[in-house]
């Protein structure tokens, strides 16, 4: 009988869970990399959220322009909006100063519209038809004067005064003194307690 046994024959090698070992590693940065997506994907669907919120800011801040705007400046369309009848004074009535106020921020926001506590005027309000909730509207007017009183070069930041020729013949000029700015800072606090601050400046 012949023998199959054949001593020279090597054996295979034992495993020694190398395979397993390096299956365990990909594992655990197939896993890392999922998470590191998840939180990707989550902070990009924040931060979309914040511009939605803060694109829809914009509309009620015309409106708050808007109404200053009609306070500040006659018009016949709006006869029944608050006019400021005295621009060289306070007019508490539709948040107008006739001076710049102290205490702003570096991003140029007053005081008054830092905190919602601090605003000593009752907001208006404007219903958000997406979400169904209401949104408030805080707005001030300033003059851009150190002084109160009627606007001079030494206390206001005036618009240079303006002239056109009527003629070369005539010589006719039309001369418009310089204007002072108003600065309307608008704060609109929406859902989800998000906050949008808004300037406009008006001449």
């Amino acid at each position: 009988m012949r023998s199959i046994f054949n001593p020279g024959r090597t054996r295979p090698r034992q495993q020694r869970g190398v395979v397993l070992f390096i299956a365990l590693i990909v594992m655990v940065a197939l896993s890392l990399a999922a998470i590191a997506l998840v939180r990707s994907v989550d902070t990009t669907s924040a931060v979309i959220g914040n511009l939605s919120f803060r694109m829809a800011s914009i509309l009620p801040g015309n409106l708050a322009v808007e109404k200053a705007a009609a306070a500040l400046f006659q018009s016949e369309d709006i006869a029944s909006a608050v006019r400021i009848a005295d621009l060289n004074a306070d007019f508490p009535g539709e948040n107008y100063y006739a001076t710049r106020q102290a205490g702003e921020d570096a991003r140029g926001v007053p005081a008054k519209l830092q905190k919602k506590s601090a605003y000593p005027f009752l907001p208006l309000t404007a219903n958000d038809s997406a979400t169904g909730q209401n949104t408030e509207i805080r707005y001030i007017i300033e003059r851009m004067c150190a002084a109160a009183g009627p606007p001079t070069v030494a206390t206001c930041d005036l618009l240079p005064p303006k002239f056109s020729d009527a003629g070369t013949e005539n010589k006719e000029h039309f001369t418009f003194p310089g204007a002072p700015f108003y600065r309307v800072t608008i704060r609109v606090d929406g859902p989800q307690n998000t906050a949008s601050f808004l300037q406009a400046t008006l001449k």
